[in-house]
């Protein structure tokens, strides 16, 4: 018992609405252990939408599931000599094009937790009115049908950008009409379409990665990584100055040697950029995000235009908010949701997405037109030097 005991180390979960879970895993555990485990307490078997996150060199680094948590954390940790608790994140890792494939209600809460919290911290001034109906939405989904009086904080709905413009009293005056428009929606039907109409923002739906020009780390560029392609900006004056829109069709390829990170694709300035990351690590990681994002993206795409074609409606459709504007004699309906979840299933009985019983589950096997040369001995990977040589596996991830 004592050697059992011995071989076992705690870890500390924060779920999406900012909930600490506290597990105990075996110290030659893995990141899917920590996921049944997760799954087990929360009764929810589909995470797949979810990844484990840690914080290393100042970024954001979503774990390889098969990998051993040791990998990533502190050596004390594995030797069991850390004096505070260590603490790993449950994060949305893939943004799905249309919230119906999010079948399940558990695993949808906790999706629509996350991507409310980015919301409430988007700066898409040219979607005002995007924000109010996003407001309505929420209202429903956590409050359920408009009484009067429940709203009392903006703060709680409206990104403080709002506030600040438009005022406290403006937000209170014209945001009950919109939640009373949706009176009888269930919460798992309004949080689907707060998912859904959020992901018109285009810094809601994104996970941003930081690069450089060169390998001393000069020449900040960020790329941002979405469901329909890449982002790429750099940093000039501590501003982000907006380069390339990248839709995965136009992507050829992505690879990393060491550090180096190179794409080709047609959009791009001679075909191709170089970029380097912070170490073969997160070189490594994020060509694994960028290849099972566009996986999820192939083998979601006829139900996501199926969804689309179902019902255009579902879309929100914008209104222009005006300081003299009357919200109640407003020809912008809502947009009602006529599609249910329940169809889902129907119309992807022949596709290429796999359904239990919990909801979707991405396909392990590679579409036939993919080549993925992933390298098998990751700790030495980790264990490269810095910079690159001759000796630095080469991957390739092809589009096409």
């Amino acid at each position: 018992m004592a050697i059992m005991k011995n071989q076992e180390r705690n870890l500390c979960v924060v779920l999406p609405n900012n909930t600490q879970l506290n597990i105990t895993v075996g110290v030659k555990g893995r990141g899917q252990d920590v996921i049944n485990k997760l799954s087990d307490l929360l009764d929810i078997r589909e995470l797949h939408l979810f990844g484990l996150s840690v914080i290393k060199d100042n970024q954001l680094l979503f774990l390889d599931l098969e990998q051993k948590l040791s990998m990533y954390l502190p050596k004390s940790w594995r030797k069991n000599t850390l004096k505070h608790k260590v603490v790993i994140h449950l994060k949305v890792q893939y943004f799905v094009e249309n919230a119906q494939l999010i079948l399940n209600d558990e695993a949808c809460k906790l999706y629509y937790t996350e991507i409310k919290s980015r919301v409430l911290g988007s700066t898409c001034y040219d979607h005002e009115g995007l924000y109010f109906q996003l407001a309505a939405y929420s209202m429903q989904a956590e409050l359920g049908d408009y009484k009067q009086g429940n709203i009392d904080q903006p703060k709680d709905f409206f990104p403080l950008w709002i506030i600040q413009r438009r005022g406290k009293d403006f937000i209170l005056e014209h945001t009950p009409a919109l939640h009373r428009e949706i009176t009888g929606m269930s919460s798992s039907k309004a949080a689907r379409l707060f998912i859904q109409n959020a992901f018109i923002l285009n810094d809601v739906p994104v996970t941003i990665y930081t690069l450089f020009k060169g390998k001393r780390k000069l020449g900040g560029v960020v790329l941002g990584l979405a469901s329909t392609g890449l982002q790429i900006s750099e940093m000039l004056n501590g501003e982000q100055q907006f380069l390339y829109e990248l839709p995965w069709s136009s992507i050829h390829s992505v690879t990393f040697q060491g550090k180096k990170f190179e794409i080709r694709a047609d959009a791009l300035h001679g075909g191709k950029v170089v970029f380097y990351n912070l170490s073969v690590l997160h070189a490594k990681h994020l060509l694994q995000h960028i290849s099972n994002s566009h996986r999820l993206h192939l083998n979601t795409k006829r139900m996501a235009i199926q969804c689309k074609e179902t019902n255009e409606t579902d879309t929100y459709r914008e209104m222009y908010v005006t300081d003299d504007m009357n919200i109640e004699e407003s020809d912008d309906d809502l947009p009602p949701m006529k599609f249910l979840l329940a169809n889902a299933k129907n119309i992807l009985k022949d596709s290429d997405i796999t359904i239990n019983s919990y909801g979707l589950e991405m396909s392990v096997d590679e579409p036939v037109e993919m080549l993925v040369d992933d390298p098998k001995d990751v700790l030495h990977l980790f264990e490269l030097l810095e910079g690159e040589s001759v000796d630095d596996p080469c991957t390739v991830y092809n589009f096409h």
